[in-house]
């Protein structure tokens, strides 16, 4: 399976494209195109993947990427357990750099645009009171019609041209380098480490996966995602605890097994070491 090429449908009435999303968990696999994108996750948790940086989003994570960079927002595991009360709510932004016009991002007038485009092939991830202003802003574009709707893109982008509050996501080697059959390895992996994360998992296994030899494997595996596999897994699999603590439905020890864990001690062992505190503590804490 090689990494999706998204091919976006514009209205003929329209010259970029406005959506929001709602769905039971965000649908896109590792992906690329060729326009700017702009994402507020409205409503949903689960870990972003941009170029070969990885982290956790949550309500309100605004990240502006370039073309054909290759990224995926891939749900928390409750999210695919069928539960109706869980949401993955998106408000996106697509343009194409000459959305109006081949030469008008060229004008001495956009000079600080132009140079938001290009950090923004490493992605950017939008911080402070600049992710509330642009938040607004998005929200407010779903009132407007026609050209105010291109005023609105453009105030976005020159508010973002001044912004102090950006971090670059991508690593410029990866940005420069990335190969999309590395790509296809990485999303095969991970597609598999979601559907299994709850049984045991081998080397052996998931180096079969991307069709490598495991000592291959765990090379490229810690240089794709600055990780060793085990502490992907192990945070994985923290990651799904965290949500079954927080609905305090299960005791701790199912939570343990549950969650792919063979033993209690080696899951309070990757619990604090991942949160700093002991399962017991983290759900006494956030728990009310």
């Amino acid at each position: 399976m090689k990494a999706l090429h998204e091919k976006l449908i514009l209205e003929p009435k329209n010259s970029f494209v406005l959506q929001k999303d709602n769905y039971p968990y965000y649908p896109t696999p590792w992906h690329y195109h060729p326009e700017y994108e702009l994402v507020l996750v409205v409503k949903s948790t689960g870990i972003r993947i941009v170029g070969d940086h990885e982290e956790r989003f949550s309500d309100g994570d605004l990240v502006f990427m370039g073309p054909n960079l290759p990224h995926a927002y891939q749900n928390d595991p409750i999210y695919y357990q069928g539960d109706p009360s869980l949401r993955a709510e998106a408000i996106v932004i697509h343009f194409k750099e000459d959305f109006l016009g081949k030469d008008f991002f060229s004008l001495p007038e956009m000079i600080h645009v132009n140079q938001l485009f290009h950090k923004a092939k490493f992605g950017i991830k939008i911080l402070g009171h600049s992710r509330q202003q642009v938040s607004a802003m998005m929200y407010d574009m779903y009132r407007l019609n026609g050209h105010q709707r291109i005023i609105r893109l453009l105030s976005i982008l020159e508010m973002l041209s001044a912004s102090e509050e950006l971090q670059l996501l991508a690593n410029p080697g990866f940005v420069r380098q990335h190969s999309v059959s590395d790509n296809d390895r990485i999303t095969r992996v991970n597609e598999y480490i979601m559907r299994n994360f709850q049984k045991d998992i081998s080397l052996a296994e998931v180096a079969e996966i991307a069709n490598m030899s495991v000592p291959s494997f765990c090379r490229f595996f810690k240089a794709s995602t600055r990780k060793a596999f085990s502490n992907f897994l192990n945070e994985v699999r923290i990651g799904h605890a965290c949500k079954l603590l927080l609905e305090d439905r299960d005791n701790i020890s199912s939570i343990c097994y549950e969650s792919g864990f063979n033993n209690m001690s080696n899951f309070n062992r990757q619990f604090k070491k991942l949160k700093a505190k002991s399962p017991l503590q983290y759900r006494q804490r956030v728990v009310r």
